[in-house]
């Protein structure tokens, strides 16, 4: 990536849309910022009636099949139709949804990290990093992303150090799944953290429910602190809470979120399947290291070389994506019902099968 495609003026995103009702909202997004809203919503809210009306004639014609008025073949093709629609009505929602993200974003005033799927030495420009961190959550949560980015700091290279301007080489597939991973803990945080603010609210001000205190009891009553901490909130969770709070909940929100990583990075099936071939058959996780190293420097593999700080910023990005994503696949839930999602994550991070347990992530 040439340093000098780092963008000088604010754009959407590194993501492209291509339905007319997306384009014309990025254009406003860009050049008529206040009127975004509006048309999002307008645009939400005929894609509802468009749905109802279809939903009203799918009806009268299940009647109309059982009188045998209407033909087998008449029937086969509107529903063709009706497939063909609702698939077209899902993508314009997907889009719009990003677009929501970005337009997020852009009110923090900070730029979207440009495309990385070239490799090669990546600069993004300095940052305040107040506009990913404190801005958007809150303490609670703030103390979990900071551990989060410790973590993956930590697993990265180590080659100059020289604090901010120590500069790693990692495998493009590599810091593709970190970003997919990172956005999927900011979804999953606020996901989490608003249920534990909700609850801290309730049980500050008495208001638990009427379940007996002694079969639910509250974690935040008598707790003259304020409560325990997030962490400690999310370590109490069972089995059915932990999938259920670490799941995405709509289909639009899921290629919302694939959409940016595959914008980034290209498809990161691909770039595992590269990396996998390049390896070979590896036996422990420090053989699978040495010979991703050595891949690396021979060019068999796509790479970035990226200073620790713009590294920093690239997990920071991610997750407020997935943080923002959480947020306005709710707002626009509230308009345009969403489609309960169905498939695994873990697809969004190139891990279709078993293989490559040995990779950093």
């Amino acid at each position: 990536a040439d340093p000098s495609a780092v963008p000088e003026v604010w754009k959407v995103g590194p993501g492209d849309v291509y339905t007319g009702q997306a384009q014309k909202a990025m254009y406003l997004l860009k050049e008529n910022p206040q009127l975004f809203e509006s048309a999002v919503e307008e645009t939400l809210e005929a894609l509802r009636d468009q749905r109802e009306v279809e939903e009203a004639n799918k009806e009268q014609a299940a009647i109309a099949a059982g009188k045998e008025e209407t033909g087998k073949d008449a029937l086969v093709l509107r529903r063709r139709i009706e497939e063909v629609r609702a698939a077209e009505r899902q993508r314009i929602v997907t889009e719009m949804l990003y677009l929501k993200v970005c337009a997020r974003f852009k009110n923090l005033k900070v730029p979207l990290i440009p495309s990385i799927k070239s490799g090669g030495n990546v600069k993004f420009g300095q940052l305040d990093l107040k506009g990913l961190t404190t801005d958007i959550y809150s303490q609670d949560a703030l103390d979990l992303v900071r551990e989060h980015l410790f973590r993956i700091i930590g697993q990265q290279g180590s080659t100059s150090f020289m604090g901010g301007l120590a500069v790693v080489q990692i495998a493009l597939f590599q810091v593709g799944q970190v970003y997919a991973m990172s956005a999927l803990f900011g979804y999953y945080l606020r996901r989490v953290d608003a249920r534990y603010q909700l609850e801290k609210l309730a049980g500050n001000f008495g208001a638990w429910g009427e379940t007996d205190a002694a079969e639910a009891p509250n974690p935040f009553a008598d707790d003259k602190e304020g409560a325990q901490s997030l962490k400690e909130y999310i370590s109490n969770f069972g089995p059915q809470e932990v999938s259920r709070m670490t799941s995405i909940a709509s289909a639009e929100a899921q290629m919302a979120m694939e959409h940016q990583v595959t914008a980034l990075f290209g498809d990161l099936r691909i770039l595992k399947e590269k990396l996998v071939n390049a390896l070979g058959m590896v036996t422990s996780p420090e053989e699978a290291t040495r010979k991703l190293e050595a891949a690396i420097q021979a060019n068999e593999v796509e790479s970035i070389r990226i200073t620790s700080d713009d590294l920093r910023r690239l997990v920071l990005e991610a997750v407020a994506y997935g943080a923002l994503l959480n947020d306005s696949e709710k707002q626009v839930d509230t308009i345009y019902e969403l489609t309960p999602a169905s498939s695994r994550v873990s697809a969004l991070m190139g891990d279709d099968e078993e293989g490559g347990r040995y990779l950093s992530e």
